[in-house]
């Protein structure tokens, strides 16, 4: 109690929540579209080989640029880049229901797709910076992002049904003016106060800040020279693969075979509201096991709990269970991954760091709904599920045996 008063003291509550809820309205912003983006493309009679595309390319923006996000965070200050795209987040989703061509929503996906995720970058910077990466912040910062997890895709659900798409795309919009009130919680130098010892963000923004640097790049990936970077990296990868499919054809299977919206993010809600466990579960669970051993186990149930959604039909109850218990994986491994990267990567590298960690992520979000809507076509919707998850426990057995095989975390070798 001694030493987390002493943290408290240190990192004042305004700062927590403003932190907090920054993480939380910006990680759940994707969630809330999961809900009503598959179902208005299955509304335009959209087929599944194309659904995939537009659902992948969300994520083509935050693929080619979420490094220099993160360069641009370094460089100007994560609150100052986080309240733009938060400007720029409340806006765009009005423009949805307007647009009923499949290009003009593509244009959308692009644009919303990389305004959310650079805004989950500035927010894990924010934590990764201010907090250390400690276990106990981190868990506390995971625990608010499984809390809205757990109310916005349920009331974006909610606003489907009774208002139809102008509900559903308009509180995704309402939703991000939650991250402007939580940036307003921070100092303007909450920045400047993070770390005396590293370069102070600039005041001034030139227009060159904006071009991509090829020498970011070059040095975020030069992470992965650091092997327990390099798992923590591929774990990340990894685990989204599950997430790619949660993402895309979770919610059109469940409503082909009569599920509601409301039921759909009620489903999406609990494993919120299992998170919540997980992410306060996970700094207990990393004193009984190895963070490396513990991450392995938790993502390779991530992908399980999601890839078995046909096995269950229409069967609600064992849909929330499985919900419930892919959520309490996937924030107890959100933990681990910020924590181990907060450990590993060097103060003023934390902004590319968790550009890199976004890159994989959203090749990730891109290739999986492209891969699985082309498997489906071929193969059937249900089968693509047992296929992607059949090949995505392969690659996380793998990296296992690599780690054990080369004894990465070994304290002698590390």
């Amino acid at each position: 109690m001694r030493g987390v008063t002493e943290i408290n003291e240190r990192i004042p509550w305004r700062i927590q929540a403003g932190v907090y809820g920054a993480a939380a309205f910006s990680n759940t912003m994707p969630n809330m579209g999961w809900v009503v983006v598959p179902i208005w493309l299955l509304l335009q009679g959209v087929p599944d080989w194309l659904i995939g595309i537009t659902i992948g390319c969300r994520h083509v923006g935050p693929m080619l640029l979420a490094i220099h996000g993160g360069a641009v965070i370094d460089r100007l200050g994560a609150r100052r880049v986080m309240i733009f795209l938060a400007s720029v987040g409340a806006a765009a989703p009005f423009l949805y229901p307007v647009t009923p061509f499949i290009w003009a929503i593509i244009v959308l996906q692009l644009i919303t797709g990389l305004v959310d995720a650079l805004g989950w970058v500035g927010a894990q910077t924010l934590v990764s910076r201010i907090m250390k990466g400690d276990a106990t912040y981190t868990g506390r910062m995971s625990f608010c992002t499984r809390l809205g997890l757990l109310t916005g895709p349920a009331i974006s659900g909610v606003a489907w049904d009774h208002l139809g798409p102008w509900g559903g795309f308009g509180l995704i919009g309402l939703w991000s003016t939650g991250i402007l009130f939580s940036l307003l919680l921070l100092p303007s130098d909450v920045d400047d106060q993070s770390n005396p010892q590293i370069k102070k963000p600039s005041r001034r923004i030139s227009f060159n800040v904006f071009i991509p640097r090829l020498a970011d790049y070059i040095i975020a990936f030069k992470l992965f020279s650091i092997s327990a970077i390099f798992f923590v990296m591929t774990m990340s990868l990894l685990r989204h693969l599950g997430g790619g499919i949660q993402a895309s054809f979770y919610g059109v299977h469940l409503k082909d075979i009569g599920i509601s919206a409301t039921t759909i993010g009620l489903l999406i809600s609990i494993n919120g509201a299992f998170g919540l466990v997980g992410s306060l579960s996970a700094a207990p669970l990393q004193r009984c096991f190895r963070d490396h051993w513990l991450l392995l186990l938790l993502v390779t149930g991530s992908i399980i709990f999601v890839a078995i959604t046909p096995l269950l039909r229409d069967q609600v109850t064992l849909l929330m269970m499985a919900s419930g218990l892919r959520g309490w994986a996937m924030a107890g491994s959100l933990v681990l991954l910020i924590s181990m990267i907060a450990r590993y990567a060097e103060s003023e590298m934390q902004g590319k760091a968790m550009g890199l960690r976004v890159t994989l992520n959203q090749m990730t979000w891109f290739a999986v709904p492209v891969i699985m809507g082309f498997v489906a076509e071929i193969f059937g919707r249900e089968q693509s599920f047992y296929i992607i998850g059949v090949v995505a426990v392969a690659l996380v057995a793998l990296l296992g045996f690599w780690t054990f095989r080369y004894r990465v975390f070994d304290r002698k070798h590390h």
